[in-house]
Formats: C-alpha cells, structure tokens, sequence
C-alpha cells in the first residue's frame, strides 16, 4: 500500500525526474560551484609586501560583520573565510595604512577598498576559492592565492572606496 502511495504522489515520471536532477547534481558538483559561489567558501587575505621592514595596519569588514584592526609586519597575512548570500550583496572592504614613519616621498598613506563583492570576474581571478590583496609600495594587486605570474594592479595607495 505505502509503495503505491509513492507512486501516486510522484508519478513514475516525477520519479525518473527526481532520479535524473539528483544524479546530473552529484556528477557536476564541481561545476556547481560556478552556478552557486554561495556553495564556495572563500578566504581573502591581504598580505603586507611593503619594502624596508614596513608595517601596515589593515582594517576590514562588511556591512554586517567587523574583522577588527590588525598590525601586519613585512611579509605577513591577515586572512578571514565566509560564504557568499544567496543574495548575490556580499561585500567585504578595506582600510590600509602605512603604518611606519618612513619618507613616502609624499606619496599617500593610506587606502579604502573592497576585497570582495559579487561579480564572475572576481571569481574567475581568485580561482572560485582564494583572493590575495598583495600590499605593495606602489599600490595594491590581486592574484589568486598560489598564483605568481598572473597579479593584477587594482588599486594605488590614496583609493577611496565609495559607500
């Protein structure tokens, strides 16, 4: 009685198509990743890659979470991971500062802008997992995590981000 009842409910058809999604999900899950970044979680970093021993004080956060003030010496990584909403409005952004009292032969201190928001090229650039915001005395790059050859200048020291 309870298999006919089944039955009934889905239908032999229903049945096959539940059988065919569930199969095709599991063999590209993968891919699915692509189709869902809310299924991904992802970890940005920002790395101090100043010259001369320099610090570099970085701050960042969302709209619903502050990751707090954090002092990098040369070579060091602030790191924090999440998912995505399904939303598709997940936003993380920066504040870095030079923190030492080198001469910066006048060039600015200090920089505002995002490290992560929704949009396919982002994704593609940190290979659908790790973002690196590489610091650097002539400006701020990105590059996948493991990545060497392929950075990206993004931002110069100065940069504003806007609300």
């Amino acid at each position: 009685m309870e298999k006919k009842r089944n039955s009934v409910l889905l239908g032999k058809s229903g049945y096959n198509l539940l059988v065919l999604v569930l199969v095709l999900a599991s063999a590209n899950l993968s891919n699915a990743s692509s189709v869902f970044p809310g299924l991904i979680k992802w970890h940005v970093y920002v790395r101090n890659e100043l010259k001369n021993e320099e610090s570099l004080l970085v701050h960042c956060q969302s709209k619903d979470d502050d990751l707090g003030s954090h002092k990098l010496f040369e070579g060091g990584n602030f790191t924090w991971s999440f998912r995505t909403d399904f939303l598709h409005s997940t936003l993380f952004w920066c504040h870095v500062k030079k923190d030492n009292n080198n001469n910066n032969n006048g060039c600015d201190r200090t920089a505002s802008f995002d490290v992560f928001w929704y949009d396919e090229h982002l994704f593609q650039k940190c290979h659908w997992k790790n973002c690196l915001w590489r610091v650097r005395d002539d400006g701020i790059y990105l590059t996948a995590l493991y990545e060497t050859q392929t950075q990206q200048f993004y931002y110069h020291w100065g940069a504003t981000r806007l609300p």
